[in-house]
């Protein structure tokens, strides 16, 4: 018998943008650069990266906006996706070239967990910008002091 496919439901803080994900992350990251801070208002912002055919918005795609993220250090465009109402970060999309990536990178800290232990980070990217008296977690997780 086939084993199924985890399913991870999540939402924004007013529940009106509602998605589920299916199957597990590529990579877990934690990441410290300054765009990451501002957009989530914290020290850091929890990633998860899917194929973008593995996610399922079930709600609230009327209310979905976008920035486009132009400053980041990579040059890259971010197209940063959010919930309108509560200002919730879902998801945000890579553009290199021009062209949209096939990846989504999820906001982890949207996702729907039952236990403490689902989430973990595999990757924290530039290191060299995390907060001095935060704790590395060298050894559980790989370091890049940029991007990958």
């Amino acid at each position: 018998m086939a084993q199924e496919e985890r399913i991870t439901e999540g939402s924004c803080l007013c529940r009106q943008v509602r998605y589920e994900l299916t199957g597990d992350s590529m990579v877990n990251i934690m990441c410290h650069c300054n765009n990451c801070r501002k957009v989530t208002g914290s020290l850091c912002m929890a990633n998860s990266i899917y194929s973008k055919s593995r996610l399922r918005i079930l709600s609230g795609e009327a209310v979905l906006k976008t920035f486009k993220d132009g400053g980041t250090d990579s040059g890259n465009v971010l197209n940063r996706s959010f919930c309108s109402n509560c200002g919730s970060p879902i998801y945000t999309t890579r553009v290199v070239d021009g062209v949209e990536e096939g990846h989504i990178i999820m906001t982890s800290g949207t996702m729907e967990f039952k236990g403490g232990d689902e989430w973990a980070p595999m990757v924290e990217l530039y290191c060299k910008s995390r907060c001095s008296w935060l704790p590395s977690l060298k050894g559980r997780t790989k370091e890049f002091d940029a991007g990958m």
